[in-house]
């Protein structure tokens, strides 16, 4: 007799009227309400591992070891203009990204006004390679002692890591914040990723600007790691950091906005334009609690990257983060 798969998650789609679940073995299911006291079965996803290698073939990334899933989320509606509403994240910082498909079907779900369409994977998202490590990231700024020496030492190859084991993750407006057990005991590291605005932000246009020249990682962010693009799919960029905190993490969760400014315009803009939104609405935050407290993670915004650099400029006379914040 076959062993039973468990349900190891449950995710409701309230805007969609249907609710999402997750097995041991990476089978989603889709259901909806069917009245007060019944649920109606909808799909069942599964050969996932199978689908993200078709997506993604040859990837290092994906292979039977590391391929779990250990969060489903609901991307709402007025974030995907595509249609895009489900992405599920597996330990090593994969991200399958679900959408209604374009065939019919007999039963109705998913998408404004009912639209009879199935979910499908349309697109994997590699995690990103060889992050610098957070030890790194603090001595980036550090000058050499060098002074009277006739001849500069070979500089050590920086130590970087590689997104592995995590253990809880959270995804929130375009963001995607993730935790997995530190190098040392009783602490973890927390992976970081969003949109690169200024690219995405290009996409589409008759004559888009030209990336800018790479540049080394400084304290304020990590440069942006890009994709390899799908046929006929425009290129998309990231940024991601790790990030040591004490504590082993037991939730993430996103700090819901309470300042909310008084409705000036008939619609909102999208939720993911941040470029839009940073000067009426307070930057994005996530909060951490582990077994030795609450850790808060602010998503810093050009304004605030801006903010930094100036005040650097005027302690320190140190021109470089601005001109690189110009650059970007």
């Amino acid at each position: 007799m076959a062993s039973t798969d468990r349900i190891v998650s449950v995710v409701s789609d309230i805007s969609r009227n249907c609710f999402y679940t997750l097995t041991a073995r990476n089978t989603i299911s889709v259901y909806k309400p069917n009245g007060e006291k019944s649920i109606q079965h909808l799909q069942t996803i599964a050969g996932l591992y199978k689908m993200a290698q078709e997506k993604a073939p040859a990837s290092p990334a994906i292979t039977p070891q590391t391929f779990q899933i250990i969060g489903l989320y609901v991307i709402d509606p007025s974030e995907s203009h595509s249609g895009v509403q489900l992405v599920a994240i597996t330990t090593n910082g994969v991200r399958l990204y679900f959408s209604p498909s374009t065939i019919s079907y007999s039963y109705s779900y998913g998408g404004i006004g009912g639209a009879p369409r199935p979910l499908h994977l349309i697109h994997v998202r590699l995690p990103p390679p060889n992050l610098p490590h957070p030890d790194e990231l603090l001595s980036a700024y550090r000058p050499p002692a060098v002074y009277g020496a006739n001849h500069v030492h070979p500089q050590p190859a920086p130590r970087t890591h590689i997104v592995s084991a995590l253990e809880n993750c959270c995804y929130s407006d375009g963001l995607t914040i993730a935790a997995q057990q530190g190098d040392s005991d009783g602490t973890d590291l927390i992976l970081c990723m969003s949109p690169d605005l200024t690219r995405i932000g290009s996409l589409g246009q008759l004559h888009p600007p030209q990336p800018p020249v790479p540049v080394q990682p400084n304290n304020y962010s990590n440069p942006a790691y890009i994709g390899a693009p799908g046929p006929l799919r425009s290129v998309l960029a990231e940024y991601a950091a790790i990030l040591a905190i004490p504590g082993r993490t037991w939730a993430i969760a996103p700090v819901p906005c309470t300042k909310v400014p008084p409705s000036s315009v008939s619609s909102p803009p999208a939720a993911l334009n941040e470029l839009a939104t940073q000067f009426v609405e307070p930057p994005k935050q996530f909060m951490i609690l582990t077994n030795v407290g609450l850790t808060f993670l602010v998503k810093r915004r050009a304004v605030d990257y801006l903010q930094a650099v100036i005040e650097e400029v005027q302690s320190e006379g140190n021109v470089q983060p601005i001109i690189e914040f110009r650059d970007r």
